[in-house]
């Protein structure tokens, strides 16, 4: 009797552990881009092609229906691949992958998934720390009108102070910078929303953007049927550069004691980045033919545009940009100073691992190695950051999701067709 009692009392949800892990996912995916509108513009609604391999199409028609695809995508995902990491003990993304290949194909795709990932893992190092100067340079442009060279500058400048003097405070404010992101994207939707719809915007815009796709079927640019698989394959695109850091999630199962509280942690993580993204893209639908525009021109953070076009006087736009500004920022902080961290870690202990160094004469230079580090990443990732924003979206970001179609997507389907006892916690 006591023992069920322990049994059924391990198989609750530990609601602590959720939220922990909300925040976590929460931050992860909404970045500089997503804030900003640039992530969601580029793929649900004017997206640039990639390289030849898919057409160059505006689908806007079905943009309000892609976050849920996005988000129905990552929540099998997420689950599957961390009920596994739970199931089999693999932790880190190394054995996670050699486990996960091996089980398929007689194990010939292990060790290539594995490398595959981790030219991955070092390319995303670089696009998403560029991604980060791009979004707070552009907005600090797009407000004050200095030039991007010039912001992106000042941006870099100010990470590599905080990633050499910062990264203990932003790491121990994590949660509240994560609060603060939550609550300043409420601020600035939630109201805009009920303004573009009580207004009628989102109904007039969404009628342009009908007659629009009706007039390119019409003319031969393509069918029905080719303009919705394309716009699919965007809503993956989105999805697999969200899933592109998934050794991090691996990482994040040991905060996991039950299945159940698994379950209810990747439900709601991605419920809530549904619902951000489904605001997102509701407020740039609204505004099409204005963001429209600014894409035109050569803007690159739409949110601001969403707020200038919006609801409410002077007073309450400055407002609302102030706390987009701030949402934009706090998300370009967290992205740059775990990144930065990330690829100073990698180098030194790959360093420190090949010339056999004694642990305490690496501590003791570990700091001084880790500076010239910083700089070195500051400056080549600024370098990339000068791609602009939309380049980095379109095509830094889309190579990483086509990348985690072999390295995580077809083997979390395959895995899960074969199936796996279910391990004991």
């Amino acid at each position: 009797m006591q023992s069920e009692i322990k049994q059924k009392e391990a198989q609750k949800a530990d609601w602590k552990t959720v939220l922990v892990f909300v925040s976590i996912a929460f931050s992860s995916q909404c970045g500089g881009g997503f804030a900003s509108g640039s992530t969601p513009w580029t793929y649900f609604f004017r997206n640039t092609g990639f390289y030849g391999m898919l057409p160059v199409v505006t689908q806007p028609y079905f943009c309000l229906f892609m976050p849920f695809v996005v988000a129905a995508i990552n929540c099998f995902i997420i689950y599957f691949f961390m009920k596994f990491a739970m199931d089999f003990k693999v932790f880190d993304y190394s054995s996670f992958l050699l486990k996960y290949g091996s089980r398929f194909c007689g194990g010939i795709f292990a060790r290539p998934m594995q490398v595959v990932y981790e030219l991955n893992f070092n390319w995303l190092l670089i696009v998403c720390m560029a991604l980060a100067y791009s979004t707070s340079g552009s907005a600090l442009s797009e407000l004050t009108g200095i030039p991007y060279l010039i912001t992106t500058l000042i941006v870099g400048a100010m990470m590599f102070l905080l990633c050499m003097k910062g990264v203990d405070l932003v790491r121990k404010n994590a949660v509240f910078m994560s609060a603060v992101i939550f609550f300043a994207l409420i601020l600035v939707h939630v109201p805009n929303i009920l303004y573009n719809v009580g207004a009628g915007k989102l109904s007039a815009e969404m009628a342009a953007m009908t007659n629009e796709m009706n007039t390119a079927v019409a003319s031969g640019a393509g069918s029905f049927i080719k303009y919705l698989l394309i716009a699919v394959i965007w809503a993956y695109i989105f999805s697999g550069q969200n899933l592109a850091g998934f050794g991090a999630y691996v990482n994040h199962t040991q905060l996991f004691d039950n299945k159940k509280t698994l379950r209810w942690a990747v439900i709601l993580s991605v419920i809530a980045n549904w619902a951000f993204l489904a605001m997102n893209v509701i407020n740039l639908a609204s505004n099409y033919s204005a963001v429209y525009d600014g894409w035109a021109n050569g803007k690159a953070v739409y949110t601001i545009l969403v707020v200038q076009e919006g609801i409410g006087s002077g007073a309450l736009k400055t407002v609302m940009l102030t706390f987009l500004t701030i949402a934009i920022f706090f998300a370009t902080i967290s992205t740059a100073i775990n990144y930065a961290q990330g690829f100073n870690d990698r180098i030194l202990n790959w360093y420190q691992d090949k010339i056999k160094e004694d642990p305490k004469t690496s501590a003791a230079k570990r700091n001084k190695r880790g500076a010239v580090l910083t700089f070195i990443y500051i400056c080549i990732t600024w370098g990339v950051s000068q791609a602009g924003l939309t380049s980095l979206v379109s095509k830094g970001l889309t190579l990483a999701s086509y990348i985690t179609l072999f390295t995580l997507i077809i083997p979390t389907i395959l895995n899960v067709v074969i199936g796996w006892k279910d391990g004991g916690n």
